[in-house]
């Protein structure tokens, strides 16, 4: 049953945005790339070493569908491919995503490997999301992610958790460089998701740098530089991530 509306969900969004197209008769547009990161941290959390991210997404009006994916460089311990359906209107987005990961920290690691299963070994999770910039002038963002369901969203005592993860972060420039600064917090006990055995605290505290340039004059093109610098009280952990990014 639950594969079924899974299934039902994202067809349904897919279809809704097919409908959106030939009815608007807007154009699509794709875009793509890669990241080379020294480290893969997700909300403040280790998940691998060094890893590869390749993206894709298309764009249709206020619609959006991404497939993003991480694979670590021993190929065999870590493993991801997201999958995210997205709707923005003047300030908001509103997403609906599929997350679905192999190996990692903790209890993860115990995970059956099979993309097309959705039974309580599955490694899939849903996740809805909402992003809200607050103005133009004050460009604080706020978001608010929480897991439906998911074989391993579940608290430390293996009960359902709704895992969530709230987060505030602040971009700016300073010199040509695009800075953001941010702080991520979990709010009950999530233990299945993020691997800690804690009600609400803080879980990612970061700082961001990154510059991008053109290969050459009106290309699609870019290349860019960044780097993370994350602190996890929660962990007691902190680390550094470089990185390289392509994108046309």
């Amino acid at each position: 049953m639950r594969r079924t509306i899974i299934a039902c969900a994202l067809v349904v969004m897919a279809l809704s945005i097919a409908g959106h197209v030939f009815a608007q008769d807007k154009g699509i547009s794709f875009s793509g790339g890669s990241d080379l990161v020294s480290s893969y941290i997700w909300r403040g959390v280790y998940e691998a070493g060094v890893s590869l991210q390749p993206t894709m997404t298309m764009s249709v009006g206020k619609f959006s569908a991404t497939a993003w994916g991480s694979v670590d460089f021993a190929s065999t311990s870590y493993k991801e491919m997201d999958l995210t359906l997205a709707y923005t209107t003047g300030p908001v987005t509103l997403s609906l995503a599929d997350l679905y990961w192999e190996g990692g920290a903790g209890s993860r690691d115990l995970i059956e490997r099979n993309y097309f299963t959705f039974d309580g070994n599955s490694p899939h999770r849903i996740e809805v999301g909402a992003n809200w910039i607050i103005s133009e002038k004050i460009p604080f963002t706020l978001s608010w992610y929480t897991i439906l369901f998911g074989a391993a969203d579940v608290n430390s005592r293996g009960e359902r958790a709704y895992s969530s993860y709230f987060e505030v972060a602040y971009p700016f420039r300073i010199n040509g460089v695009d800075m953001k600064a941010g702080v991520g917090m979990v709010p009950w006990n999530a233990y299945g998701t993020y691997g800690i055995d804690r009600n609400f605290y803080v879980q990612n505290i970061f700082l961001n740098a990154g510059k991008t340039w053109c290969f050459a004059e009106k290309s699609d093109m870019n290349i860019g530089l960044f780097t993370h610098l994350i602190w996890n009280p929660a962990l007691d952990d902190v680390n550094f991530v470089g990185g390289i990014s392509f994108r046309m």
